[in-house]
């Protein structure tokens, strides 16, 4: 049977969405990145304002990965109904060499946090220099302070056995957890 299947990326700009899917999908992935007009121009040359997209096949016949990346600002929210119907779980990554890292993170968190208590969620530290493990820890606690519970990891979002362990990850957890979740309602 040929099963589609739906995981998101989502975090502040840049924090390696568009990274991610380029690294993972097997489609040349589509972007919707266009060039900074605000703030973000000292950071960065594009940023994402809809949503990128790739798609990853599956072993054997048992259908396709949707790749999904959201921009983790709440004045983006809408884009989540785009792809919410058969969501099994998101990557929220942090960028590791911004000031406001943490702030990213709480902003999603807060943004999507009564979606993402119903799906399992993996929180990604990227372009971390080796030292993430404060930047880990405040993680937790961000998590924490919205009700959630998830593992962190690091990764380099250029590298696609990174994104492919913490996908892993996601899938351990919607094994071992979430198997009875649809998103929206509970079995």
């Amino acid at each position: 049977m040929n099963e589609i299947y739906k995981i998101v990326f989502m975090g502040a700009p840049g924090s390696g969405k568009t990274t991610c899917i380029a690294s993972l999908s097997e489609v040349p992935p589509i972007s919707t990145d266009v060039p900074c007009t605000d703030d973000l121009m000292a950071m960065k040359d594009t940023t994402t304002v809809a949503l990128d997209y790739g798609e990853l096949r599956l072993d054997g016949d048992n259908g396709r990965l949707l790749l999904y990346g959201l921009p983790g600002q709440s004045r983006f929210s809408y884009m989540f109904e785009v792809v919410r119907t058969g969501l099994f779980g998101a990557i929220l990554l942090v960028d590791a060499s911004s000031e406001d890292a943490i702030d990213g993170l709480s902003e999603t968190l807060e943004t999507y946090r009564d979606d993402l208590k119903a799906i399992p969620i993996v929180v990604a530290i990227n372009k971390s220099d080796g030292s993430s493990h404060a930047l880990g820890l405040r993680c937790q606690q961000e998590l924490h302070a919205h009700g959630l519970v998830a593992p962190v990891m690091t990764l380099d979002a250029r590298r696609r056995e990174d994104v492919v362990q913490v996908f892993e990850v996601l899938l351990t957890l919607l094994e071992f957890g979430f198997d009875h979740v649809k998103m929206g309602r509970t079995a």
